[in-house]
């Protein structure tokens, strides 16, 4: 009795542990993810593209933590990529370089959500002496970022985001790609829960990076 009861524990583990096998061969191209007619040539593993204009971008980012639970669920030493889009609203260009800016400098997690809040909260980034106001806020004095601002790093970052943008034919935001072969399908999760979308959404992500189908 007690050796079946042993071999019926061991077959519900072993079922267990076969669930997430099942669930990741569902994963389909034209439900979950789109294969890319122009794949990109030696881009980041994982590139999420956004825009400070962006409500959906907001959304991801502070109450569905898309970027973030991703990020959780990569492999060791790899990372999100974040590039923001100039093309949305009239500050675009000033936008993606504070986010150069702000990459630069290595206070992504500091202004990310204080920019968003003031975009699209507050209102209250209408030119660029608002945009340096974030940074003060967040401890960044002005001769930090000015410097920053003006160094060839952020002049070089700022070039790679617009350059990823058209490479990726980025059409809407928020958006993820994989492998430069793949982009995410926002609406393919068939969780409606905040914490269920966010990691059935990095669950794609990490089964793109591992079969690449």
């Amino acid at each position: 009795m007690l050796a079946k009861v042993k071999r019926s524990l061991a077959a519900a583990v072993v079922l267990m542990l076969a669930l997430p096998a099942v669930q990741a061969a569902d994963y389909r191209a034209g439900e979950q993810y789109t294969r890319l007619d122009k794949p990109v040539a030696a881009a980041p593993a994982v590139v999420e593209f956004f825009s400070f204009y962006c409500g959906p971008c907001y959304q991801f980012a502070e109450t569905y933590r898309v970027g973030s639970t991703v990020a959780q669920a990569l492999p060791a030493g790899e990372k999100v990529t974040k590039y923001h889009v100039s093309l949305m609203g009239k500050l675009g260009n000033e936008l993606t370089e504070a986010w150069a800016v702000a990459t630069v400098l290595g206070v992504e997690d500091k202004i990310e959500g204080a920019m968003f809040d003031a975009v699209q909260k507050q209102r209250a980034v209408n030119g660029a002496e608002d945009i340096q106001r974030v940074f003060t806020a967040a401890g960044i004095d002005a001769a930090t970022y000015e410097n920053a601002r003006h160094s060839l790093l952020v002049k070089g970052l700022i070039a790679k985001q617009n350059e990823a943008v058209k490479a990726f034919e980025v059409r809407g935001t928020p958006s993820f790609y994989v492998a430069g072969k793949y982009k995410i399908d926002n609406a393919g999760m068939a969780s409606t829960r905040v914490e269920g979308y966010a990691k059935e959404y990095a669950a794609v992500v990490r089964y793109l990076l591992d079969k690449q189908p």
